[in-house]
C-alpha cells in the first residue's frame, strides 16, 4: 500500500516505521523543521507542510495513496486531512481526542463526511487500565477473540519457581501457550527447551480466564486471592481526560479518590463523575497523599500529563505502602527505572496499536504491539479466500519468528499443536516479529 501519514510526533514516527517495516510506501506531513529531520532516519518521503492542506497532501502523493492516517496534535487539522483525503479515494483514519468531538475509544459516526476510523487514545488507554485495576492477577492483558482468549504479559523475577528452567518442565496448564520471550533488546519465539531467564518477559496466551490465578502461582509463586486482594479503593493522581475517564469507569465498582493541582480540572471532573471524591491539591505532596489514605491503597494510578510526576507519584506510592501502581509513561529509558515497582501503560504506543489496527487490509479483529514496535500478537479472521484453509499448522508456511499461539474455533479456544488443521470460520491468535507481518497477511489473503 501507499499510505500518508499525517504528523511525525511519536504517534506518527512510530506508525511510519512499522508500516515502513511491513514494505508499505510512506510518506510524512510535519509542519516543525527539526521533526521532519529526525524523520531522515526512515525510508520514507517527507514533506514539510499542513497535513490539512490540499496542496500539501498532494505533495505527499495523496492522489495515488490507498490510505491516509491522520496523527497530528490537532484533531481539526487531522479530520480536515481525512476528509480532503476522502475525496481523492482514500481509506481514513482519524486521532480525536477533543471531547467536542468524540466520547467513545473508537468511532464510525464520520463516515458520512469521508473519516472512516476515529480513534481517541485517551478513552483506549482509560479502558485498558481500567482491565489492570479490576484484574489483580494480570501485569498487563488485552482480550482476543471476543473475551474468549487473553494475551497476558509477565515478567520473571528472580525468586521466580520457573526462573532457570525449561518451558517444558514448568507444568503449565494446557489451555496456556508461552509464545514470546523478550529477554533485553531480543525477542525470542520459544519451545519447550526455551529456558526462561530472571528479568525475561513472557508473553502467554490464555484460552481460558480461569487459568489466570494458576499462571500467576506458576510464574510469580503468588498465594491465592483472598477477600483482602479485591480491589476496593483507588487513588488516582491527575484529573487528565484519562484520568477522568477512568474514575468513570470505576467509581461505580470502587472508591475512588481524583487528585489534581488546577482547580479547573477538578471543577471539570466534579461535573462528570457522581461518586467519585475530587481533591484539589499538589499531586506530589506528602501530606495531602497522606491524608487521603496513600498509606496501604489498592491501587494507584499515575495519570498526570507529565511523565516525571507519574514518576515521582509512583516513588511516594511505594514507599507509603500502595499494594498495587500504575502509571502513564510514554518515555522508554522511565519505563525501564519503574518496571520493579510499578506497572506502565504508554498512551502513545496504545494509539500506535489502534491504527495500525485499523490500517490493515486483512481480516484482522484485534492487535496488539508488543516491545516498542518490535513484535505484534494479531487476532486472524480465516475466510474461504484465505490460503490456509484445510492445511495443517505446521503446513501452512507460517514465515519464521511467528507462532499460532490459540484458535478460536465455534466458541472453544484451542491450544494447537503442529496438526491442528485450520478451518473457515477459525479466529488465529498468532504472535510475530513486525517484519514478518507482512508475510503473515499474505497467507490470510
Amino acid at each position: 500500500m501507499y499510505i500518508v501519514v499525517g504528523g511525525a510526533g511519536h504517534v506518527g514516527y512510530k506508525v511510519a516505521e512499522t508500516l515502513c517495516n511491513e514494505g508499505h510506501d510512506v510518506s510524512v506531513i510535519e509542519s516543525n523543521p527539526e521533526i521532519c529531520e529526525r524523520m531522515d532516519t526512515l525510508d520514507v518521503l517527507v514533506v514539510k507542510g499542513n497535513a490539512g492542506s490540499e496542496k500539501t497532501l498532494s505533495e505527499a502523493g495523496i492522489e495515488k495513496a490507498d490510505l491516509f492516517i491522520g496523527v497530528t496534535g490537532s484533531d481539526e487539522t487531522n479530520m480536515i486531512g481525512a476528509i480532503i483525503a476522502k475525496t481523492k479515494g482514500c481509506r481514513t483514519i482519524c486521532r480525536i481526542n477533543s471531547p467536542d468531538y468524540i466520547n467513545e475509544p473508537v468511532t464510525t459516526n464520520y463516515r458520512n463526511i469521508g473519516i472512516d476510523v476515529g480513534i481517541c487514545p485517551d478513552l483506549v488507554t482509560a479502558i485498558k487500565i481500567s482491565r489492570m485495576v479490576l484484574a489483580p492477577a494480570l501485569l498487563d492483558a488485552d482480550v482476543f477473540a471476543k473475551g474468549a482468549v487473553q494475551v497476558l504479559e509477565s515478567n520473571i523475577e528472580k525468586n521466580s519457581p520457573v526462573a532457570n528452567k525449561r518451558i517444558e518442565n514448568i507444568g503449565l496448564p494446557e489451555e496456556c501457550n508461552i509464545v514470546a520471550v523478550f529477554r533485553g533488546i531480543d525477542v525470542i519465539i520459544p519451545n519447550g527447551n526455551t529456558v526462561l531467564a530472571p528479568n525475561d518477559r513472557i508473553v502467554a496466551v490464555l484460552g481460558n480466564q480461569t487459568i489466570i490465578q494458576k499462571m500467576k502461582e506458576i510464574i510469580g509463586g503468588q498465594k491465592q486471592i483472598t477477600k483482602e486482594d479485591i480491589v476496593k479503593r483507588v487513588i488516582i493522581i491527575g484529573a487528565t481526560r484519562i484520568g477522568v475517564h477512568l474514575a468513570h469507569l470505576l467509581e461505580d465498582s470502587v472508591n475512588v479518590t481524583l487528585i489534581d493541582s488546577s482547580e479547573q480540572r477538578c471543577e471539570n471532573a466534579s461535573g462528570i463523575l457522581s461518586k467519585a471524591t475530587v481533591i484539589n491539591g499538589d499531586e506530589t505532596d506528602r501530606g495531602i497523599l497522606a491524608g487521603e489514605g496513600i498509606a496501604g491503597v489498592d491501587v494507584l494510578v499515575a495519570a498526570n500529563r507529565k511523565d516525571e510526576v507519574n514518576m515521582l507519584s509512583c516513588l511516594l506510592a511505594k514507599e507509603y505502602g500502595a499494594k498495587k501502581i500504575i502509571a502513564l509513561i510514554d518515555r522508554t529509558e522511565l519505563k525501564s527505572v519503574l518496571r520493579q515497582i510499578a506497572m506502565t501503560v504508554s498512551p502513545n504506543r496504545t494509539m500506535v496499536s489502534g491504527v495500525l489496527q485499523y490500517a490493515k487490509k486483512t481480516d484482522l479483529a484485534s492487535f496488539k504491539v508488543l516491545k516498542e514496535g518490535e513484535a505484534q500478537v494479531l487476532e486472524f479472521k480465516v475466510t474461504k479466500k484465505s490460503r490456509l484453509v484445510d492445511k495443517k499448522i505446521k503446513k501452512a508456511n507460517f514465515p519464521g519468528n511467528s507462532v499460532v499461539g490459540a484458535i478460536v474455533r465455534n466458541g472453544k479456544v484451542i491450544i494447537p499443536s503442529g496438526e491442528e488443521g485450520i478451518m473457515i470460520g477459525d479466529r488465529l491468535i498468532v504472535f510475530a516479529r513486525t517484519d514478518t507481518v507482512p508475510k503473515l497477511e499474505r497467507l490470510f489473503s
